[in-house]
């Protein structure tokens, strides 16, 4: 049985620039851009991180295409990693391993495949060019992480972020940046459930439609109603399972900076470049859609990707009037509409909490606190907007009850509350979206 010092030398060997666990001569080297002036350095971007410039931070990594085989990502990736650490994610030395011993007994590397945890999609468990070797450190990682975050309830996209991040760092230092990434409190960078995922999606298809609404009439034209929502619902897999490794890597560089809107932007840059590719009759993507149907088109293009890296981040960051300020907006109003649904389908199976007084008693105030409190924004907008969306839903979930309810003794007293209700509702919903 290896000692935990002979694995972590192991972890150390490197092969083309890339770790042991890394299947280097698969993978295929695009070279840098631009190629008129020399690249930025790591001790470049380190500079102005450590001065709080990330405004420049996200200029140099938008705009320096480093090779994939660039030793700085190994520098790079935990670097920017690192920005989102909180007290919730621990970088203490022998943490991991400590972790890892307690989940599976040893540090071996096991022989056989673990069980991973229940959030995972076994059909999205992407592994790039990791080995055989890499693809079991994927899942010790993972597992590790499920075994030490157990809030995490579904999260697809979380198995090949961390496999990537593989690609260009050690076990451990994977372990430490994918904790940094899924407690971050000022970025959203991976979503954790259902719900979340659900909005995501949605988000992306209202984007599409004001910001690339030509790209998005045009998936629509070729495709039953029915089948659009399917398509916009795989969003995460265009850039994840569908663009070549030089590509999704360049998009990796801006990410771990920046958070989910990079995936949000990328999905319109492939949109453009699909509805740019396939929107004359005679094109070969227009045939491919007409043979297999849209949905196969979009995947099958972004696998054969015809133009380079840069320009994919070009059309991406190009897109006029698409801001964090507007992507936080949709994806906010877009997930309280998904709660108040909740919130109002299962008001028929909640009883009316309420005191001798006709007050919300505790029981109602907890119910309350179990939906606004999971609002993602929450920790990242003042006390003052959250306290506003608190009572915004808290009208929401009594309307809801009013209007399951019998305890009204009247008709007047019912359409009373009614209006009560609805007024706070669309005044709270009109400062909220201010």
């Amino acid at each position: 049985m290896p000692t935990m010092l002979s694995v972590l030398e192991e972890e150390e060997g490197t092969v083309n620039g890339f770790p042991s666990h890394v299947d280097a001569s698969a993978i295929t080297i695009l070279p840098p851009s631009p190629t008129n002036k020399p690249l930025k350095t790591f001790l470049d971007v380190q500079t102005l991180v450590l001065q709080g410039r990330k405004q420049d931070v996200k200029n140099i990594l938008r705009n320096n295409g480093w090779p994939v085989d660039n030793l700085i990502r190994k520098q790079l990736w935990p670097m920017l990693c690192g920005q989102h650490h909180n007290s919730k994610s621990s970088d203490s030395d022998g943490f991991y391993w400590d972790m890892v011993t307690q989940v599976f007994g040893s540090t071996e590397i096991p022989d056989k495949s673990v069980s991973l945890p229940p959030f995972v999609e076994p059909a999205h468990c992407q592994a790039y060019y990791l080995t055989h070797r890499g693809r079991s450190i994927a899942d010790r990682v993972v597992s590790v992480l499920g075994y030490a975050c157990p809030d995490i309830v579904y999260s697809p996209s979380l198995y090949p972020i961390c496999a990537l991040l593989l690609h260009f760092m050690s076990e451990e230092e994977c372990y430490h940046c994918m904790t940094n990434l899924v407690s971050a409190k000022e970025k959203m960078f991976i979503t954790q459930t259902k719900l979340l995922f659900e909005v995501t999606w949605k988000t992306v298809m209202q984007i599409a439609k004001k910001h690339v609404k030509a790209a998005a009439v045009h998936l629509q034209r070729h495709c039953p109603t029915s089948r659009v929502e399917r398509i916009y619902i795989d969003w995460i897999w265009w850039i994840l399972q569908g663009l070549p490794f030089s590509h999704l890597v360049r998009v990796i560089d801006c990410f771990l900076h920046e958070g989910i809107k990079v995936f949000y932007r990328v999905a319109m840059a492939i949109l453009l470049l699909f509805h740019k590719s396939s929107s004359s009759s005679s094109s070969e993507w227009m045939a491919e859609i007409q043979k297999n149907g849209v949905d196969v088109a979009l995947i099958k293009f972004c696998k054969e990707m015809p133009v380079p890296p840069q320009k994919v981040l070009k059309f991406a960051f190009g897109i006029r009037g698409l801001s964090s300020a507007y992507i936080s907006r949709v994806f906010l109003r877009t997930e309280m509409v998904l709660k108040s649904k909740t919130v109002i389908s299962g008001s028929r199976q909640l009883v009316r909490s309420r005191s001798t007084e006709n007050l919300p008693n505790s029981q109602s105030q907890n119910n309350i606190q179990m939906v606004s409190h999971t609002l993602t924004i929450r920790e990242r907008m003042s006390e003052e907007t959250y306290n506003e969306m608190v009572l915004y839903q808290f009208y929401i979930d009594e309307y809801a009850l009013t209007v399951h309810s019998v305890s009204c003794t009247s008709y007047a007293d019912f359409e009373e509350t009614l209006i009560s209700y609805t007024f706070f509702f669309f005044i709270l919903l009109e400062i909220i979206l201010l």
